[in-house]
Formats: structure tokens, C-alpha cells, sequence
């Protein structure tokens, strides 16, 4: 199944994504996570566009939880309880109900980034629970945001390690790895501004300007 969607990518890549990743947020047992970071990697040879790949896949996202949670709004705690009396899908739905007992809203942030495999869940008893649409709402397209972000990204600048990815993907470590790197990525960023703020520092004081003078450019910096 895996292969057989990734291959679908450079031809049909957009329609792809945007309903693989609609069903995955409908509990559809498909290759979300690996088909974003796949997404990445393509993106990164070209074959398609990056920024239009991860705007799809976050549109499919958020249709995916808004559909499944209007779904359980709809049919309430009659879905949940089929869905609880089937072996494969309880324990996740355990899961997910421990998670939003919990944490609340919050549930619905974590449960699209560092705990997606229950993520379909949380929509779903979202909605049975009728929990406000606009809370639930606002967590969904911020936690849809931050996977497709990491996920994509990761995928973009670590294609030459698809395999790798692939593996931890399925051992959803994927966002662990995609924190890594944006957390690096701000180290970077943090470091060569303490470096250029020093240097401005070093020359200014060679030149013997006044250390107000220094202070208030340092301010505006």
C-alpha cells in the first residue's frame, strides 16, 4: 500500500496528498506521516512544489478532522460506542479518551503533533462530546500546521535519508526528529546573532563611540 501511494506522487501528487492525508484524519489506515516526508523529498528534487505540496496536505488535514468531527457531532456517542466494541479500534480509542480526559482542548494539539496515531480518535470524541466547535477548531489548525511543517520539512532537507525517515515514521518518532532539527535550526540562528551583535559591539567600541551611543543602536538591532 505504501509503495503503491508514493509511486502515485510525481504523477498525481497533489490529489494524493490532499486525500490521503483527508482519510488519515478520518482513522483510514494509510501512510500519513511517510507520505508527507516523501512529499518533502520529492519537493526537494523538484519533481513538485514544496510550499504548494505542504498547503495541500494541510488542507486536507483540517478537512479530514472537520468531516470527522462533524460526523461524531451528528451520530454523538452511538459512534463511539460501535467503535468501542470493535477489538482492532478500542484500544486506541482508550487511548484517546485518557488523553482528552487529561488534557481538554489541549488533547487536540498534542494528539495532531507529538501522539498523531490518535489523533483520528480525539476528533472523533471531540465531537460526540460536543466539545466547542471553535476550540477544537483553533487546537486542530495549529497542531495540523506544526506536523505538516515538521514532517514536510524534515523530508525536504533529509531526502538523501528517506529510508532512515521511512523507519522512524513507523515508529512515530518522525515529529521527535522534525523538533530536533527546528530546535537546532533556532540554535543556529540564536548563536550567529549573539556572534554579529558581538562583532557590532568589538567595532564600535574600536571606533570609540560612546557606550550610550552603543547601547541605544544596540536596542534598535
Amino acid at each position: 500500500m505504501t509503495e503503491t501511494i508514493l509511486a502515485l506522487i510525481p504523477s498525481y501528487g497533489l490529489w494524493v496528498i490532499f486525500l490521503t492525508l483527508l482519510l488519515c484524519a478520518l482513522a483510514v489506515p494509510l501512510p500519513g506521516s511517510m507520505l508527507m516526508i516523501a512529499a518533502g523529498s520529492f519537493a526537494s528534487t523538484g519533481d513538485i512544489d514544496l510550499y504548494l505540496a505542504m498547503t495541500v496536505a494541510y488542507a486536507g488535514f483540517i478537512a479530514g478532522d472537520q468531516t470527522a468531527y462533524g460526523i461524531a457531532h451528528a451520530l454523538g456517542p452511538r459512534l463511539m460506542d460501535r467503535f468501542r466494541k470493535s477489538n482492532k479500534v478500542a484500544p486506541m480509542v482508550g487511548r484517546a479518551e485518557r488523553l482528552l480526559d487529561r488534557r481538554g482542548v489541549l488533547a487536540v494539539f498534542l494528539s495532531h503533533t507529538i501522539v498523531s496515531p490518535v489523533g483520528p480518535w480525539v476528533n472523533y470524541l471531540c465531537g460526540a462530546a460536543r466539545m466547542k466547535w471553535v476550540h477544537f477548531s483553533a487546537a486542530s489548525v495549529v497542531g495540523a500546521a506544526c506536523w505538516v511543517a515538521a514532517y514536510g520539512l524534515v523530508g525536504y532537507y533529509f531526502a538523501d535519508r528517506l529510508a532512515e525517515l521511512a523507519q522512524l515514521a513507523n515508529d512515530g518518532m518522525g515529529f521527535i526528529a522534525a523538533f530536533a532539527v527546528a530546535a537546532g535550526a533556532g540554535w543556529w540562528l540564536w548563536a550567529s546573532w549573539r556572534r554579529y551583535r558581538e562583532r557590532i559591539v568589538a567595532e564600535e567600541t574600536a571606533e570609540g563611540r560612546p557606550l550610550q551611543e552603543m547601547e541605544e543602536k544596540g536596542q534598535k538591532i
